[in-house]
């Protein structure tokens, strides 16, 4: 459930980003909100590979931890 709130919240501001970005005429002001969609672009990039990650690994109870000191 985590993923789809992060997703709805990220969705929802790149929407209300991108409008602003299109309504503003101010060179400036583009600036840092183009930078901000870059950004919420990105963190919704690495939030669904994170979260495709964490469905595919499979955790073996009897996996024997690299840094254990008995191996």
């Amino acid at each position: 459930m985590r993923n789809t709130d992060t997703s709805y919240y990220l969705t929802t501001a790149l929407q209300a980003l991108q409008a602003a970005y299109r309504a503003n005429h101010d060179l400036s002001v583009a600036t840092h909100l183009s930078q901000a969609m870059d950004a919420l672009h990105r963190m919704s990039h690495q939030s669904s590979k994170n979260g495709r990650i964490n469905q595919q690994a499979a955790n073996d109870p009897y996996e024997m931890d690299e840094f254990n000191s008995a191996v």
